[in-house]
C-alpha cells in the first residue's frame, strides 16, 4: 500500500490541500463606509486595495448578518474605518446634534473591534465633526478618540500629524491620477486669473471671512452644496460689500463632471478652511499638479504643502488675501507658464500619484498582514505637536 493511501498519508494530503487553501485565500479588508456620495475618495481606496491584492467587502451589518461576521475572527482580515464617527451625528442646518440611532451603531463598531481578532485601520480625517460646537463637539472629539485608541494602527495624510495621533503617514491619492482617467494638458496664457473656491459651502471652510476681506475687482466662484443660513449669509456679504459684479456663489450640488470641469477652468483654488476642522483638504488632491496656483489657510498641511510646491501660498489671517490675490495677479505669467504648469505636475504624480500610493499602500497593508506587531502603533493618548 502506497503511504498516500494510508490513513496516515491521507492525513497529511489533507493538511496539505487545507495549508494551499490557506496560502490561497486572498486578504480581506472589511471597509466602512463602502460608498461615498460627497467625493471618489472611498472609490479610489476601494481600488487602490483591490490593485494589491486584497478582497473588499463592506463593514455592515447587512454583510456581517449574511455570513460575513466570520471574517471579524480572522487575524488575516483587516478593518478598515473612515468617518465613522459621522453615523452618531447629524447636521440640521441649524446646527449638528446627535443621532440617537446613530450612536449605538458606532458604539456597536467599537465592540466588534475590541472583541473581534481582525486587525483595526483608522484613517484620521478629522480633529471633531465638521461645524459641531459645545458639547456636541466635545462628544464627536471623545467618540473619535475612543476609535482611535481602539485602532491597531492609526493613518493620516499629513505628516505632520504623524507623531500627534501616534500614527503612520500614507499619501492621499491624486484623484485626477487614476488609471482610466485622462487630464487635460496644461496651457498657459498672460490673462488676469481667476479663483475659485470648491466643495461644500458651509462655515468650518471660512467662507465668510474670506468675503469680508476680498479685493474688489477679481474674479471669485464659490460654488458647491451649501447650507442655507449659510448661504445666505454669504450672499448678504456679497450684497453689503457691493461684490456682485466680481463674486458669482452657485449653491448646488455638483455632479463629479461639473466639479472637475470648474476645477480644469479655475486658475486658483482658495482652500480656506479652518485649522480645528480637518487635517487636509480632499479638493487639494484635485488641485494639486492641475490648477497653477492654491493659496490656502496656513494649517500644518498646507505648511508642508508649501514647503514642497512653489505655487502653494499661504495666509495666516483673511487681511493678508488681498496682498497674496495681488501677488498672484502681478506673477501670472509666471505661475501660468506652460513649463512651469507640466512641472509641477510631475512633482503631484511623484509625490501622491497612483503609482506611488499603491507603492506606499502595499509596503504597508502587506507588512501589516505578514507582521501586525511591526507597524502596531500604541493606545496612548496622542502627543501635542
Amino acid at each position: 500500500m502506497s503511504d498516500s493511501a494510508s490513513p496516515e498519508g491521507e492525513r497529511k494530503s489533507a493538511s496539505a490541500r487545507e495549508a494551499h487553501r490557506t496560502r490561497k485565500r486572498v486578504p480581506r479588508v472589511l471597509l466602512s463606509p463602502f460608498t461615498n456620495t460627497t467625493n471618489p475618495y472611498i472609490d479610489l481606496q476601494k481600488q487602490l486595495l483591490r490593485e494589491i491584492g486584497y478582497d473588499v467587502r463592506p463593514l455592515s451589518l447587512r454583510y456581517l448578518l449574511r455570513g460575513g461576521f466570520i471574517d471579524l475572527f480572522r487575524r488575516s482580515t483587516v478593518l478598515m474605518l473612515h468617518w465613522i464617527e459621522l453615523r452618531a451625528f447629524i447636521d440640521k442646518g441649524r446646527g449638528v446634534v446627535p443621532r440617537p440611532c446613530g450612536l449605538p451603531v458606532v458604539l456597536l463598531y467599537c465592540a466588534l473591534m475590541a472583541f473581534g481578532r481582525a486587525r483595526v485601520v483608522c484613517f484620521v480625517h478629522d480633529h471633531a465633526v465638521h461645524n459641531a460646537r459645545g458639547a456636541v463637539r466635545v462628544l464627536s472629539v471623545a467618540l473619535m478618540s475612543l476609535v482611535r485608541w481602539l485602532a491597531d494602527i492609526r493613518i493620516v495624510h499629513d505628516p505632520h500629524y504623524a507623531g500627534h495621533f501616534r500614527a503612520r503617514y500614507l499619501p492621499h491619492p491624486l484623484y485626477w491620477d487614476v488609471p482610466g482617467r485622462a487630464v487635460p494638458a496644461a496651457q498657459g496664457g498672460t490673462r488676469e486669473p481667476s479663483f475659485a473656491i470648491l466643495g461644500t459651502v458651509e462655515p468650518y471652510k471660512g467662507i465668510a471671512q474670506v468675503l469680508a476681506a476680498w479685493p474688489a475687482g477679481h474674479t471669485l466662484l464659490i460654488a458647491g452644496r451649501g447650507q442655507a443660513a449659510y448661504v445666505d449669509a454669504l450672499h448678504a456679504i456679497v450684497r453689503e460689500r457691493n461684490l456682485s459684479a466680481c463674486v458669482t456663489l452657485e449653491a448646488r450640488f455638483l455632479s463629479d463632471g461639473e466639479f472637475d470641469a470648474r476645477i480644469s477652468a479655475a486658475d486658483v483654488l482658495i482652500l480656506p478652511h479652518v485649522a480645528d476642522s480637518m487635517l487636509v483638504s480632499g479638493a487639494f488632491f484635485e488641485a494639486i499638479g492641475r490648477v497653477p496656483v492654491v493659496i490656502g489657510r496656513a494649517i500644518p498641511f498646507m505648511r508642508w504643502a508649501a514647503e514642497q510646491f512653489d505655487n502653494v501660498l499661504l495666509f495666516e489671517h483673511e487681511a493678508q488675501l488681498p496682498e497674496v490675490v495681488r501677488f498672484v495677479t502681478e506673477n501670472w505669467p509666471r505661475f501660468s507658464a506652460v513649463e512651469a504648469v507640466a512641472a509641477r505636475r510631475q512633482q503631484a504624480i511623484d509625490m501622491f500619484g497612483w503609482e506611488a500610493c499603491r507603492h506606499r499602500y502595499r509596503q504597508c497593508f502587506d507588512t501589516l498582514t505578514q507582521d501586525p506587531q511591526a507597524l502596531r502603533t500604541s493606545p496612548a493618548v496622542e502627543t501635542r505637536s
